[in-house]
């Protein structure tokens, strides 16, 4: 996943780098392209041109790769649901996390949860007989 590499490389831009920030601690919350521009007093279309011209993504991408980051502890520490996930990191849609995820992890929620538990397992000395 290239989240990280958004959130480390040097972005110059001051309001990118608000923009990004806000995200990182909003990420549940219902953060709207309309609303960050709002948020750091730009047009819309501004900061949508800006934010691309800096990262080399869209505002969605971005957000999508935070929030599908942030679920990747949910998925493999807690027993909560897939839907609960997607609800905890800002989704309101179940369907749109799963194509997200899928799209930013190659997998569904559900097949990494298992694969990444199932490899735990395997590698615990404990899970041995």
């Amino acid at each position: 996943m290239k989240t990280n590499s958004i959130c480390q490389r040097r972005i110059c831009n001051y309001h990118i780098n608000k923009a990004i920030k806000e995200m990182n601690i909003n990420y549940n919350s219902s953060l709207t392209l309309e609303s960050m521009a709002n948020h750091l007093g730009l047009n819309k279309c501004y900061f949508c041109d800006l934010f691309r011209k800096e990262t080399g993504k869209t505002y969605s991408q971005v957000l999508n790769e935070i929030r599908v980051e942030k679920s990747l502890e949910l998925l493999l520490n807690t027993n909560m649901t897939i839907l609960e996930i997607a609800l905890a990191v800002g989704y309101n849609n179940q369907n749109y996390f799963n194509m997200a995820f899928k799209r930013i992890m190659g997998t569904t929620p559900l097949k990494y949860r298992n694969r990444m538990l199932n490899d735990k397992d395997i590698k615990d000395p404990a899970a041995l007989p």
